[in-house]
């Protein structure tokens, strides 16, 4: 009799009749049943435009792939492109094919970067396919920050090495005459002689690794990831790179200024007070990296709330 009520009340529009249940597990056979063409168009198909893009570049996925494993760079790229990767993929759903202008702009960047290997170097013109591949992930995310994503793109590239080769030795002079005048205040009769700290006729060298290449390139990973996390804005991604980048460049100082007194006065340090010191100086300059970033995100969140423009009206009236 319940039953029958349950019709003659729906008919008269009261309630809804019951759906017919179905068995445990018959929604997932029923998916499973689906043949490959209906699985196909379920994929979206701003995430086939990215495969394709992808393809379309995969000479320069080749030639950095070779660069990380040949020994000639360090393999520190491949971190900013995963997460690049797992940062679109675990909102893949809300990836949206871009507007038509910004499709244009992606095919002509990733033409550009297929013409661009004949008379640019490798590295160059991989810089040219990462811009496509920012070009569409930004316009098919308008939702999130640009510029991050765009740095953590550029930072996917292996670029250690040239980034040694161009600045490692400018770098290294600015450590050394930086570092001479602090161990000067502490008593040191020490001399910046180049790349080099002169005391008591020895010489403590400011070596590669000292530049501060590799603590850069963690720096401006660590800002451009919280600023997309954050969601900064682009003026404020530079101000957190630029940030990043002093505070990695100080750090550094301290690190040279650390190392010298091991290195000078032969104090029997083991060998692996260098790596500790490195590190400590590594967390020291992590560390207001990461305040500064979060500070936007912190006051953004504590702001007073605004209330809807419509109350307004409703308050003037």
């Amino acid at each position: 009799m319940a039953d029958i009520a349950l019709v003659l009340n729906a008919r008269i529009g009261k309630t809804l009749p019951r759906p017919l249940a179905q068995p445990p597990g018959a929604a997932m056979r029923t998916d499973a049943r689906a043949s490959l063409p209906q699985r196909v168009r379920r994929v979206p198909v701003a995430l086939v435009l990215l495969f394709a893009l992808a393809l379309a570049l995969w000479p320069h996925w080749s030639w950095m792939a070779q660069r990380l494993t040949d020994g000639s760079d360090e393999p520190w790229g491949l971190l900013a492109l995963i997460t690049v990767l797992g940062l679109i993929g675990r909102e893949w759903r809300l990836l949206r094919v871009p507007p038509p202008a910004a499709l244009i702009a992606t095919a002509t960047l990733a033409l550009a970067a297929a013409v661009a290997r004949v008379w640019l170097p490798p590295l160059a013109a991989a810089a040219v396919g990462m811009g496509a591949v920012a070009t569409f992930l930004i316009n098919g995310r308008r939702d999130r920050p640009a510029t991050p994503i765009g740095a953590l793109l550029l930072l996917a590239l292996p670029v250690i090495a040239s980034l040694q080769f161009y600045f490692g030795y400018p770098l290294r002079l600015v450590t050394a005459a930086l570092a001479a005048p602090v161990l000067q205040a502490v008593g040191f009769a020490v001399e910046a002689t180049g790349a080099a700290l002169a005391y008591d006729g020895r010489l403590v060298l400011v070596d590669p690794p000292c530049a501060g290449i590799g603590m850069l390139w963690v720096g401006a990973y660590t800002a451009a990831l919280l600023s997309y996390l954050g969601r900064a804005s682009a003026g404020r991604t530079l101000v957190n790179g630029a940030v990043a980048a002093a505070c990695v460049f100080f750090a550094n100082v301290a690190r040279n200024v650390a190392l010298f007194f091991p290195e000078a006065l032969d104090l029997g340090w083991p060998g692996w007070t260098h790596s500790f010191i490195g590190l400590i100086a590594f967390g020291v300059a992590l560390l207001p990296i990461v305040l500064f970033a979060q500070m936007a995100t912190r006051r953004r969140r504590n702001a007073w709330p605004q209330w809807p423009q419509r109350y307004h009206r409703r308050m003037g009236a």
